[in-house]
């Protein structure tokens, strides 16, 4: 599967664009404001003609909403975003979706440690794995993942009877705190038959936004990070950025936290999650199979040092029925150190 993934890579990779009132914000960006968010967002458009990501320095990189330059000894980290950069960048058309959010974790549940650094717990609605704690606050978590295939439950007695939700995600927070900064890819199954892929962005406490323009289907290779800024006088500001390296397309874009909300920095999640949909996160988990996400790394405040997502103190988080721990729906399990399976185990 590793050399699958190198090989993938070895493809090409484009960023966001918004609807409703836009401004132009300043050189290569817009501002886009949409119904029901209290905050605007802002879309990058691309840089000067002769700009290059490879040697543009730090300031340049997050002034044109680049993601942060992966030290290049991290050979495979550096290729990966290398890729993804060179994607062509998209005014994407943005979409509030207000019956869907993706929460902070649900029903929380130490089970036991594993070793010195891992220790499992359950939840209600996600599985995969959260780094936890530590010195200095996380403001970036990255990875890329082939997007998945679902279905409902093959062969089961609710065999195509109730829609399935589901998402795969990178965020900042939402582990014990209530602001969660994330971005990912949607996998829905519907009881018509029919499916649905989509990508995303989000800023709790606000409904996710979908990347209307920029396609998605099963087996696309999605590279994103969300990252963390914070402004001399304290504003903060969730930055995205979203490559398809099928599709040769990102998307990039940031949206200021709401006063309402305060960032905490205390964890980075790499998830398959139940979307809460229409009120409820309980609905069915759909078949996936199995889904493999790699490049799983995360960065601390004022640090260019990545930090994988098994090499500090870290959750292994099982997903289960609320109402019956026994009933596993999805898991998680480590490939090597920077890459992961998640498992699919139960519709319901």
């Amino acid at each position: 599967m590793k050399m699958r993934m190198l090989f993938v890579l070895s493809m090409a990779c484009v960023v966001l664009g918004l609807g409703v009132a836009n401004a132009q914000d300043g050189p290569y960006q817009i501002t886009k404001h949409l119904p029901g968010m209290t905050e605007a967002v802002v879309v990058h458009t691309g840089a000067p003609a002769g700009f290059d990501p490879i040697t543009a320095a730090a300031e340049e990189l997050h002034l044109y909403g680049y993601p942060r330059r992966p030290d290049p000894s991290n050979e495979k980290a550096y290729a990966s975003w290398a890729k993804a950069v060179a994607c062509q960048r998209i005014d994407g058309e943005l979409v509030q979706n207000p019956t869907r959010f993706h929460r902070p974790v649900k029903n929380l549940l130490a089970t036991g440690n594993v070793n010195g650094t891992t220790t499992d717990y359950t939840s209600g609605n996600w599985s995969g794995y959260a780094l936890y704690g530590g010195t200095g606050k996380f403001d970036e978590v990255v990875a890329f993942w082939l997007v998945p295939n679902v279905g409902s439950e093959p062969g089961g007695p609710d065999s195509g009877a109730f829609n399935g939700y589901s998402s795969t995600w990178v965020g900042i927070d939402g582990d014990g705190v209530s602001d969660l900064i994330q971005d990912g890819t949607e996998s829905d199954w519907s009881s018509n038959g029919s499916t649905r892929y989509d990508a995303w962005i989000e800023m709790l406490p606000a409904s996710e936004v979908v990347i209307a323009n920029f396609p998605v289907q099963p087996g696309d290779l999605i590279y994103a990070t969300s990252t963390v800024s914070v402004a001399s006088g304290g504003a903060v500001t969730g930055e995205y950025y979203l490559a398809n390296y099928n599709t040769h397309l990102s998307v990039s874009a940031s949206i200021k936290m709401p006063t309402s909300v305060s960032y905490h920095g205390v964890s980075a999640e790499w998830i398959m999650e139940r979307t809460d949909v229409n009120g409820t996160y309980e609905n069915p988990m759909p078949h996936y199979a199995y889904a493999y996400l790699d490049n799983a790394y995360a960065y601390r405040q004022g640090s260019s040092s990545s930090i994988s997502y098994l090499s500090e103190a870290n959750q292994n988080i099982t997903m289960v029925d609320p109402d019956n721990r026994n009933a596993v729906l999805s898991d998680a399990y480590e490939q090597d150190g920077d890459s992961l399976w998640f498992q699919w185990k139960a519709y319901k």
